[in-house]
């Protein structure tokens, strides 16, 4: 049922994608594939929420307009986005998309500070009919009919017991709500309070500090409301990083986080994200989210390991070149040169 060969075939791609065709990004939202495409060039922030639709910049000291951007592109300026403990958890930027997709693509570029500690939530897709104006949060809730995905770091590897830890700010990992997801209360992930399923890569990707990073997730919705062939996956500049599709990979649930194992597991039975045939992907979620409860566990964490420099109180992360595509957009390529 799931042979090599076809899990090849319609493996996701790697590498250089619709990019790759508008060196420096030049031309790259116009293409009939792109949905929207974000680059803090035009306008201040004011029309930069406008354009989104809802921006959240607590007394407008969590957005800031940047001149730090990535080498070699015709860009300058980025969003700077920071956490200050005590005065506000981050902000957003969040848009509902028209119509909707059966599968989109969400690519962006961003930058850790070099102090950077743990982080709450991050970037998201989702889905849900009639989306609001304005993000929710369901958190504990299984969804009856829609779903949210987001690309994130977190603390540690769950794959293993007892989980393996990592610095800050952690590995790359999916944290997933939809209408079939597994609770923490039982082994057997059974429940009515859940919270965000974890998917992660076999091989533990490290989100590093003080450099650009290119992260582009995919949500394939599945075909009809009864099956379960819905699928998602991640990149990190540009190299697939995981992919759970029917079949794609072998593992088992514990509670709510899928482990990956070749030997003991089953075949990945793919995602039935979506009940409800009217339920597309119209949501994208530019979060930077760290909780008062995030900041305790960062300065615990810092007073046990004095020589790995994190900051308590700030956490600064930078974002640029975001695009969402209904097909794989791959990292910016370099301008040519004259």
């Amino acid at each position: 049922m799931f042979s090599l060969a076809l899990l090849l075939l319609f493996a996701p791609p790697q590498g250089a994608g619709l990019a790759a065709k508008y060196p420096g990004d030049r031309g790259l939202s116009a293409d009939p594939a792109v949905v929207f495409a974000e680059d803090f060039e035009q306008g201040d922030l004011a029309t930069i929420g406008q354009r989104w639709g809802d921006a959240n910049n607590k007394a407008g000291q969590a957005l800031f307009l940047d001149s730090a951007v990535l080498p070699g592109g015709p860009g300058r300026r980025s969003l700077r986005a920071v956490a200050t403990r005590g005065a506000n958890e981050g902000g957003h930027l969040y848009k509902v998309l028209k119509p909707g997709y059966d599968k989109l693509c969400l690519r962006f570029y961003v930058r850790f500070a070099e102090d950077f500690g743990w982080s709450h939530h991050f970037v998201t897709l989702g889905g849900k009919l009639n989306a609001p104006r304005w993000p929710e949060g369901d958190a504990g809730l299984r969804p009856t009919v829609g779903f949210t995905s987001g690309i994130e770091p977190q603390q540690a590897n769950y794959h293993t017991y007892p989980a393996k830890p990592f610095n800050p700010p952690g590995i790359w990992h999916f944290y997933t709500y939809w209408p079939e997801m597994r609770s923490y209360q039982t082994p057997e992930g059974k429940g009515d309070r859940c919270y965000g399923n974890d998917f992660e890569p076999k091989e533990s990707v490290v989100v590093p500090r003080g450099k650009w990073v290119c992260v582009e997730m995919m949500i394939q919705l599945n075909s009809t409301p009864d099956a379960s062939d819905g699928e998602q996956a991640f990149w990190i500049d540009g190299k697939l990083a995981a992919w759970f599709a029917p079949g794609s990979v072998k593992g088992y649930w514990m509670r709510d986080v899928f482990r990956l194992d070749d030997a003991k597991g089953q075949p990945f039975e793919g995602l039935r994200w979506r009940t409800d045939p009217r339920v597309t992907i119209n949501k994208v979620w530019l979060m930077h989210y760290v909780s008062e409860r995030v900041f305790a566990e960062t300065e615990a964490w810092a007073k046990a390991h004095p020589g790995f420099p994190v900051n308590s109180r700030q956490a600064t992360v930078w974002f640029d070149d975001i695009v969402v595509s209904r097909e794989y957009v791959g990292p910016r390529a370099p301008e040519r040169q004259p």
